[in-house]
């Protein structure tokens, strides 16, 4: 192994190994949408779950994959050359501690999947046209029957004018995973119930939340007064200590009268809404206590994501 290849901290995922893998058997470089199309189509082939991917401006796209390729780059693994990638000549052939099979296999896919540039893009759509539905550049690469598929891959929604209201916790799924739910519902605005939009896990601040979702034509606004105060969310360990702490919080939510007209305004222009938190199950959440107000009061329909 290279005295370089020594200094440089060791990829730290099995995922971003693999990333270094395309660069190593790809050719000199590689186009950031080269790059995404190509992964996209090895892990779904090979059934690996390392990436998930969203629609986006030009085609699939996991927000993961490019925030591994960035820090590749900062510790030295990858160059970038505006919108071209590779892997730092010296490290070419370094085995990175990982099994040779894994190397050959990667090697070997490429062989067989040769295309590049907007022939690449165009396979990636006519195979997943659902993740074409917000690219830029579908009309000028796919013939007509294919941009029909492209509009099919989205189911319909039967009443575009019903108000539906939605709520969709981020626990345990991928940031494309949670995307994906939105954009499948047909959600128009997300609203976010936290009293402090922030979290530890990847993407779902409401920073990256508000830059992220009007690229796939989603507003976000957020709601802190809706929210919980932290320190009432300590010691939650039992269904007894939830159901306290959200009978204190059906009763003081009506009194939140200008935030909630706020809310009901969003509702009645928008009609698909989504509130957001943290739990997985709505029922160990307060976003449950504003849906069942929300039911009573003015008799939205519910569904929980």
């Amino acid at each position: 192994m290279s005295v370089q290849s020594l200094r440089l901290k060791a990829p730290a995922y099995h995922r971003q190994r693999l990333l270094l893998f395309f660069l190593e058997f790809a050719g000199k470089s590689l186009g950031k949408i080269e790059l995404q199309k190509l992964i996209l189509l090895y892990t779904r082939e090979m059934q690996l779950g390392h990436y998930a991917f969203v629609p986006f401006r030009y085609g699939c796209y996991s927000f993961v994959c490019a925030d591994d390729l960035d820090l590749l780059e900062k510790q030295g693994w990858v160059t970038s050359d505006g919108n071209r990638l590779s892997l730092k000549a010296s490290l070419a052939g370094e085995k990175w501690a990982v099994a040779s099979a894994e190397r050959k296999a990667v090697r070997s896919w490429l062989k067989r999947n040769p295309k590049r540039g907007d022939a690449l893009i165009a396979e990636t759509y006519r195979r997943y046209p659902y993740y074409a539905i917000f690219s830029k550049t579908k009309e000028h690469i796919l013939t007509p029957s294919e941009m029909k598929a492209v509009e099919r891959s989205l189911d319909s929604v039967d009443n575009k004018n019903e108000i539906v209201v939605f709520t969709i916790g981020y626990e345990g799924i991928l940031l494309e995973e949670y995307l994906n739910k939105l954009i499948r519902n047909r959600v128009v605005v997300l609203c976010d119930v936290r009293r402090n939009p922030v979290s530890r896990k990847f993407g779902f601040s409401g920073r990256m939340l508000s830059q992220v979702l009007p690229k796939i034509g989603i507003k976000y606004v957020h709601f802190p007064e809706l929210g919980i105060e932290s320190e009432k969310r300590q010691n939650l360990n039992s269904r007894e200590a939830y159901n306290d702490l959200f009978y204190e919080y059906r009763q003081d939510l009506p009194r939140r009268t200008e935030t909630l007209a706020l809310l009901k305004q969003q509702i009645d222009v928008e009609k698909r809404v989504a509130l957001t938190c943290f739990e997985k199950d709505s029922h160990l959440c307060h976003r449950h206590c504003i849906t069942d107000l929300l039911k009573s009061e003015f008799g939205y329909r519910i569904e929980h994501l």
